[in-house]
């Protein structure tokens, strides 16, 4: 027996195919839609992604079926991306410009808050939804039972972290989120940098801006490295921060004592400007040696990760920029305004965003996902 498949489509009514009535597929999303969805629910609202796939596509869904669709594929790709077989698609062998190059693996690792639904909003939310509803019915509309509510939050915040490795002109490029804790950032730490062969790299070193969390899980996880480096525009806002307590905001007087202190950094070492900064807050009082003082300490705290001497003669970037790009791509869906996340809903999207931005990832992966 031989099924033939045809596709109706009326401008005012879309797409209609008979025989997926038949079959029992008219629930079922293939993976090209389930694709389309992904993408779109990156950048924007679940309601203005309903609106674009219906306009560009024809496909009518609601918010709500458009949602649960984004959130089920992000488990799915966060669960494949845990196996061997959605690994990076490279490995440090890969990470040179040129065949006589010696290979180099950066890593980086960032933060950042995600607000949360509470418990309460929830209710909130759900007592909307049954107000909506009955009002609807009582205009003759048949619904569809509610799913169970939600348990909500007991925090309003959660932190969301990420870990990078990357090549230095950034070809290659993985990177891997949970809203786990710092340790099960340090796991995936391990687990990725094994599956990169980072231990294999001619050159491998960190870049971080500092945090100890961080600074803590690349010594248990990744003692390999050659050296892990503080980024250097965040020294630079704590030099900033303490010449508007020194000279107010704006002088050119600040900008001066900066710019010394860094050109002292980059070419005599921590060490030599930590003693200035002593000798500076000798002849300072209240707020501003206090603010010297807290620069000094913070600095001292990272003596080892300030070598900018050494870092520089070996060609070792000082700048964290593809870290904290790709902390702002996933930060940006999330945060924005007036919108609250259950934590499973965090870590689909992020799973996502990271298949997005992986190198290659992404068109190897949708091929390989049967429709469900």
């Amino acid at each position: 027996m031989t099924f033939h498949r045809r596709v109706y489509w009326a401008n005012q009514y879309g797409c209609c195919a008979p025989l997926d009535a038949w079959l029992g597929l008219t629930q079922k999303y293939s993976q090209g839609v389930r694709e389309m969805i992904a993408r779109l629910g990156l950048d924007s609202s679940y309601r203005k992604g309903t609106e674009d796939l219906k306009r560009l596509a024809q496909i009518d869904l609601s918010y709500q079926t458009f949602r649960q669709v984004f959130q089920r594929e992000g488990q799915k790709v966060r669960q494949a991306q845990q196996t061997e077989a959605y690994g990076p698609t490279f490995t440090a062998q890969d990470c040179r410009r040129r065949a006589e190059d010696p290979t180099c693996l950066i890593t980086g690792a960032d933060g950042f808050h995600v607000p949360l639904i509470t418990d309460s909003e929830q209710r909130k939310r759900r007592n909307h939804a049954k107000r909506r509803r009955r009002k609807l019915r009582r205009q003759g509309h048949r619904l569809k039972a509610l799913p169970p509510r939600p348990r909500g939050a007991d925090q309003k915040w959660k932190e969301a972290k990420l870990v990078t490795f990357y090549d230095p002109g950034n070809a290659h490029r993985y990177t891997a989120a949970t809203t786990g804790n710092h340790q099960a950032l340090g796991r995936l730490m391990r687990r990725h940098a094994a599956q990169l062969q980072l231990d294999q790299a001619d050159r491998k070193y960190s870049v971080t801006d500092g945090a100890e969390w961080i600074s803590n899980q690349y010594q248990q996880q990744l003692p390999m490295l050659d050296a892990r480096i503080l980024d250097y525009f965040h020294l630079k806002d704590q030099m900033i921060k303490c010449g508007k307590v020194l000279y107010g905001e704006g002088a050119t007087e600040a900008a001066e004592w900066r710019n010394a202190l860094c050109t002292t950094l980059c070419q005599s070492g921590p060490l030599e400007v930590v003693t200035e900064l002593g000798l500076f807050a000798k002849n300072r009082r209240g707020r501003k040696r206090q603010a010297i003082q807290t620069l000094q300490g913070y600095m001292g705290k990272r003596l080892e990760m300030l070598d900018y001497p050494r870092f520089l003669a070996e060609g070792f970037q000082i700048g964290s920029g593809p870290t904290e790009s790709q902390c702002k791509s996933l930060a940006a869906r999330l945060k924005g305004r007036g919108r609250r996340w259950n934590p499973s809903g965090i870590d689909a999207h992020m799973a996502i965003d990271c298949l997005h931005h992986n190198s290659k990832q992404w068109t190897t992966y949708w091929p390989k996902t049967p429709t469900p």
